[in-house]
């Protein structure tokens, strides 16, 4: 139906379909690009499989190179060798280049085993990354994924901060299905043949964020019709409105371009990053009008992008990828702006 060549067990979801379009519009905000090569976490439930059916329906557009990784947290015995195996007979199937990380060592003491799987989890993944030369790392967290994390973190008495919640971008990390519901992502992988795996230990109420999931969400959904998109918006506008004094100050302007140092708005993540480049811009152009978060996002982007890339701006003015650097700047063959 789509664009990706046909192969045993995979039918695209056709380039026009309402998930595939929304998928593309997301991808535009992260940093990812014609030639990027992009690692996808996979466990092999719904969610993974899901953003994994939208990435190949997409493609070419983006033009991506696609590898998948698995994590085995050696905490599930032969459940947790079934999963490996069939992400490897996935990736097999689909001719994409597979790795299978194998943890090893167990909780310290005090602290919580999915907090030790997370933080491991994430580490291996990093070091896979820089190894092997793939650009980003996508993992497959949903918009209920978010609803669930901001929820729990008002219950443990975050800060303003904390209603950020799951970041679309940490470091070389990118969530591109962060606005599509569990549900969406599932349909996704049925749509293109893919046989989604259980997790067993997702049903298990002894894990708050299961109890959540599994009780406490759908009766408030019942009672607050769309609470949880209602509560995914809400971190992105948290992301957005960091008082702007503490906004670290990154941008240096000479002549009428203003500039962003790349490494440093990597450094600080999307939070920080986006609060940089607002705090710039309006250091530069006297106020914000017409500027929105997909004109920061797509700012942003440009850090871990290809020098020569750039972004339309409002008030005729461009974002550039430079060597080292991001800058802003009237739109070539425009009138210049004056600051």
């Amino acid at each position: 139906n789509g664009s990706y060549p046909l192969c045993p067990g995979f039918k695209s979801l056709h380039r026009h379909h309402p998930l595939v379009k929304s998928f593309r519009k997301g991808l535009r905000a992260l940093p990812v690009r014609d030639g990027s090569r992009v690692l996808l976490a996979c466990s092999g439930g719904p969610d993974s499989l899901g953003m994994l059916a939208l990435f190949l329906s997409a493609t070419p557009r983006p033009d991506l190179a696609l590898g998948l990784a698995h994590v085995h947290h050696n905490l599930r015995g032969r459940e947790a060798d079934r999963d490996e195996a069939a992400v490897h007979g996935l990736a097999s199937a689909l001719s994409l280049p597979f790795y299978s990380l194998r943890l090893s060592g167990r909780p310290a003491r005090g602290q919580s085993r999915e907090e030790w799987a997370r933080e491991r989890r994430y580490a291996a993944l990093e070091g896979l990354r820089a190894d092997e030369g793939w650009d980003l790392v996508a993992t497959a967290h949903s918009l209920d994924d978010q609803a669930e994390t901001l929820l729990l973190r008002i219950h443990r008495g975050c800060g303003l901060d904390g209603l950020a919640g799951i970041l679309p971008v940490s470091g070389r990390v990118v969530r591109p299905v962060l606005d599509l519901t569990r549900a969406e992502l599932g349909e996704a992988a049925e749509a293109c043949g893919f046989r989604p795996l259980r997790d067993s230990s997702n049903l298990s109420r002894r894990i708050l964020r299961n109890r959540l999931r599994l009780d406490a969400l759908p009766a408030l959904e019942a009672a607050l019709p769309g609470l949880p998109r209602q509560l995914a918006a809400l971190s992105r506008r948290a992301r957005l409105t960091r008082p702007e004094a503490e906004a670290p100050e990154v941008a240096a302007l000479e002549g009428d371009t203003l500039y962003y140092p790349c490494e440093t708005l990597i450094r600080l993540g999307e939070g920080a990053g986006l609060a940089a480049l607002r705090q710039g811009l309006l250091a530069y152009r006297g106020n914000l009008r017409r500027i929105g978060e997909r004109h920061l996002r797509a700012l942003w982007a440009l850090a871990v992008a290809s020098p020569g890339a750039t972004v339309a701006l409002p008030g005729r003015l461009e974002g550039v990828r430079e060597k080292g650097r991001v800058s802003v700047r009237p739109s070539a063959g425009r009138w210049r702006h004056q600051p």
